[in-house]
């Protein structure tokens, strides 16, 4: 009975358009600019931008940002990758260390590429970066309440805040924890929200990013300010690959868009979540990760996903993050309350000589990725999504894509959403959700968005587990 009540609240359609995301007012910015004649590029933009104040421990300003994009009457949809390059100095510092992995701390913090990417999808749009980031802004100013899962979050990240903040940070003060509830004020993202709005993907080319440079390099880190200058988002074909007799993409490397279709490609198509069935898309999505992975422990709750679909058929899904875990590297600039990713230290592999080690401007693997899906029938309609989750996001898509395989109505979405999940533990042990031992009902941390368009009606459904929530206008 949860679950039925659960799907019947997790999905929402409109005329003008639907948006998906990991927090519910971050849905409703979305569908709110879809009425002041945004499309869902848009919607999406001022969604996550949204985000990046109501979730701080998982996107920012200072992560990264991957998505496809689809325009109306596109064939399929376009890969757009804003991964920030590796240091000048990193190799040498990783050399100095001895390759010592270095996954929080300053010498984990990356270049950031989310204002490349938010940029880039501003592109996209029709009302530009400064309306998208409005709303955004004045959350910051006038403050949010410190929610549930961000109170979660911040408490699995004590010690680490502690750590690079001993005197306290606007996300955990000094003397105590932010209690639920709390409002929390912003006034150093809301002017670099407006930095954005000025300076677009140069944002760190500015004060923000000699500030930056200035705050890891003191700690021991690499970033100068010549690293953050220039940094660009990519777009490029699709990954493409087939799952159930049905064309699939995926966002290339240095995405895990690649493991998805692997995985998936070793299976049959969905039978239902009878043992078997699940056991043998486990056996392949632990195949998958093996092929692809950098080396470094699964961790996850660093990520944030939005999705929107508007009338015209356009639609997109975004992944931004600040990497892993919850709050990233663990270090928060002082004066922009700017959270500052780790997915250098996350990404990389730290082993000289490997394809994947540090080296000046190469792009470190990312767990970060999105899929789209024609329908069935060759038609113009198209589903599209994505979840946080770090590994996880292979297991738990491959899940969901599957299940949407069989079958793309209203029904089918919610049933997408709310069916149990499985996951894969550190060693690579299954954990199913309701079994004893396990994990509990709806105990994944799991947090889908996926936006049906191009025929019909636009529809969005978000993952019930934590604070996703889909709003249509």
């Amino acid at each position: 009975m949860a679950r039925t009540l659960l799907a019947r609240r997790c999905l929402a359609a409109g005329t003008l358009g639907a948006v998906a995301a990991g927090a519910h007012t971050a849905a409703a910015i979305g569908t709110d600019v879809l009425r002041d004649g945004g499309n869902a590029f848009d919607a999406a933009l001022a969604a996550a931008l949204a985000e990046t104040v109501l979730l701080p421990p998982k996107c920012g300003l200072a992560g990264d940002l991957v998505a496809l994009v689809r325009p109306a009457g596109a064939a399929g949809p376009t890969a757009l990758t804003a991964i920030g390059p590796a240091a000048a100095g990193l190799p040498a510092l990783a050399e100095h260390t001895g390759w010592r992995p270095a996954v929080t701390g300053a010498a984990s913090v990356g270049v950031p590429g989310a204002p490349a990417g938010y940029t880039a999808l501003a592109g996209y749009g029709r009302l530009g970066l400064a309306r998208a980031a409005e709303p955004a802004v004045g959350l910051a100013e006038r403050g949010v309440p410190w929610s549930p899962v961000c109170a979660r979050l911040a408490a699995e990240a004590a010690s680490l805040l502690r750590e690079h903040q001993p005197v306290g940070c606007r996300y955990q003060p000094e003397d105590r924890a932010l209690r639920v509830g709390e409002v929390l004020r912003l006034p150093g993202l809301a002017e670099a929200l407006r930095e954005l709005t000025r300076a677009g993907a140069g944002l760190f080319a500015g004060p923000i990013g000699r500030d930056l440079a200035a705050y890891v390099t003191e700690r021991g880190g690499a970033i100068t300010p010549a690293d953050l200058v220039g940094v660009l988002a990519e777009t490029a074909p699709p990954e493409t690959g087939e799952a159930g007799g049905r064309v699939l993409w995926t966002t290339p490397p240095p995405t895990y868009g690649p493991a998805l279709l692997d995985a998936l490609a070793a299976v049959p198509p969905h039978t239902g979540s009878g043992d078997d069935d699940v056991r043998a898309l486990a056996d392949a999505v632990r195949q998958a990760l093996a092929r692809q992975r950098t080396g470094v422990p699964a961790l996850s709750d660093g990520t944030s996903a939005v999705a929107a679909v508007d009338a015209e058929g356009n639609a997109v899904v975004v992944v931004h993050s600040n990497s892993f875990p919850r709050f990233g590297s663990g270090l928060v600039l002082p004066g922009w309350d700017l959270v500052l990713s780790n997915r250098a230290g996350r990404g990389f592999t730290w082993q000289p000589g490997h394809p994947n080690a540090p080296a000046a401007g190469r792009r470190p693997l990312t767990t970060l990725h999105a899929w789209a899906l024609p329908d069935a029938d060759g038609g113009p309609g198209l589903l599209m999504g994505a979840t946080p989750g770090g590994e996880q996001q292979v297991p738990w898509n491959a899940q969901v894509v599957r299940r949407l395989l069989a079958g793309s109505t209203d029904e089918d979405m919610a049933a997408a959403m709310t069916e149990p999940r499985w996951e894969l533990d550190a060693r690579g042990r299954l954990r199913r959700e309701g079994v004893p031992g396990e994990l509990p009902e709806l105990g994944a941390r799991s947090s889908h968005v996926v936006v049906r368009g191009g025929a019909g009606v636009p529809t969005a459904a978000a993952d019930p587990r934590l604070t996703g929530a889909a709003v249509a206008a």
